[in-house]
């Protein structure tokens, strides 16, 4: 999962985008009014207009998704570090994060210094087991012994 300051984004975006789609059907979809009493309502025939119950409940319907896209991301502002948080306290913060990791890299080098040490220590075993089963296995050649080759 991203971290929190790309979720934002990505959510900035999405929101622009619902922003973009709400125009759009607006103004692909409404109806058209007259400017003042008296005047005739204009027409256009090459427009698409919604019958209005299916378009207010679309508006309502895209009103409802900006809602909650805001909600969203006003939650993942007040999720980020440093809200009511002062700058020292930050900075003290991640000082203390630096020693923290510090000693987790050493923690990480011993544990690898170890792991290297055991694994030698194995290869001698193996090895040494392997030379006593080579050596088990060979015939003995003492004196006057002969061996078939």
């Amino acid at each position: 999962m991203a971290d929190r300051l790309t979720q934002l984004q990505i959510c900035l975006d999405q929101m622009m985008e619902q922003f973009c789609a709400t125009l759009n059907y607006i103004d692909k979809n409404h109806d058209f009014e007259a400017s003042a009493n008296g005047e005739d309502k204009m027409t256009d025939p090459q427009a698409t207009i919604a019958p209005k119950e299916e378009f207010e409940n679309t508006i309502d319907e895209l009103s409802t998704d900006l809602i909650l896209k805001t909600r969203q991301i006003t939650k993942l502002i007040d999720s980020l570090p440093g809200v009511d948080v002062s700058a020292g306290e930050q900075m003290h913060r991640i000082e203390a994060l630096q020693h923290q990791m510090v000693k987790m890299e050493d923690k990480k080098i011993e544990a690898i210094k170890q792991k290297e040490d055991l694994q030698r220590k194995v290869e001698d075993m193996i090895f040494n087991f392997t030379v006593g089963i080579a050596d088990a296995r060979k015939p003995e050649q003492g004196p006057g012994k002969e061996t078939n080759a």
